[in-house]
């Protein structure tokens, strides 16, 4: 079963950062091994869970770290 969490934080994204930001940060989420990753357009990858708990900002800055 797919779990749908990875897809709201994905669209939870967009009322923070609006479609553009959100899309030159994210590559992708995705599941591997039942645990769910957001993959960054700069190769970084963190867990869904991880970037729930960080919120926007920190995940922004990781980004840009």
């Amino acid at each position: 079963m797919v779990s749908l969490f990875p897809w709201i934080a994905w669209n939870a994204a967009v009322s923070m950062w609006c479609y553009d930001l959100r899309n030159q940060l994210f590559a992708d989420v995705f599941d591997d091994n039942r645990q769910e990753f957001v993959q960054f357009t700069n190769s970084k990858e963190i867990t869904v869970e991880t970037a729930w708990r960080w919120q926007f900002e920190r995940m922004l800055q990781y980004f840009k770290s």
